[in-house]
């Protein structure tokens, strides 16, 4: 605060001093005025600093959700492409045993897949 010229009488120790001090410099005694203006500029200090951060927590929450979202894509995918393999591995082996059953069934009948496809 600046010097104004304006004089006050301390409370504590009677000295006189300028107005814009906060303390009695004799006496170290505060000044109510000057100490409540201070700490009122104190206090607009950590309001602009909140205000500043106000958004902050919105940005975070919605790179969070964007990470998880992400990972709820490709895990959805490779779950996808896991069943597809499963289902085709599946229906592979299940063509191979239809295959050999068929082939047994067809020596049971005493006809050869070489004679099968002789007649074709």
């Amino acid at each position: 605060m600046e010097n104004t010229g304006k004089m006050v009488i301390c409370p504590n120790c009677g000295a006189e001093f300028d107005v814009s001090l906060i303390r009695c410099p004799y006496c170290d005694a505060g000044y109510a005025p000057a100490e409540e203006e201070e700490y009122m500029g104190q206090l607009e200090e950590i309001r602009k600093d909140l205000e500043g951060h106000k958004n902050d927590g919105d940005k975070a929450l919605k790179k969070g959700l964007g990470t998880v979202a992400r990972y709820v894509l490709v895990s959805a995918v490779v779950i996808a492409l896991l069943l597809f393999a499963i289902m085709w591995i599946t229906g592979s082996i299940e063509k191979s045993r239809a295959d050999r059953r068929k082939e047994e069934f067809l020596l049971n009948q005493g006809v050869t897949m070489q004679q099968e496809d002789s007649t074709k």
